[in-house]
């Protein structure tokens, strides 16, 4: 039937509009769950469930905490080496190169490929 010794085609004259049909019809099968509205039914929770309740217990005491200003700032810090460091010192580190070589190096890197995909 399909191989035929008369016939120079693999398939005879409207099998292959067939088979595409069929493939066509196959396909809209497949899709029919991927094209439906699914809808996804939850219980709602009641609004008193939804909200935590606000807490109102005070420790130590009615008095607020005061910001942290100049003023109120206490003389000893914390402060770490860099801090201490004048700007001219921090530039001879090698920590600060390193970290502003990663911020900039990629970028130029990608400069230079876009320029040698051209």
């Amino acid at each position: 039937f399909f191989f035929s010794a008369h016939s120079t085609a693999a398939f005879p004259e409207g099998s292959l509009s067939l088979l595409l049909w069929m493939f066509r019809a196959l396909l809209l099968l497949l899709a029919q769950d991927a094209l439906s509205l699914q809808i996804a039914v939850r219980p709602l929770a009641p609004a008193t469930l939804s909200r935590s309740p606000a807490v109102h217990a005070q420790f130590g005491g009615g008095e607020k905490p005061k910001g942290l200003s100049r003023d109120s700032e206490p003389e000893e810090f914390f402060k770490t080496n860099m801090d201490a460091m004048s700007d001219e010192e921090k530039l001879k580190s090698p920590v600060v190169w390193i970290g502003l070589s990663i911020l900039v190096l990629p970028f130029i890197a990608g400069v230079i490929a876009l320029e040698f995909s051209k």
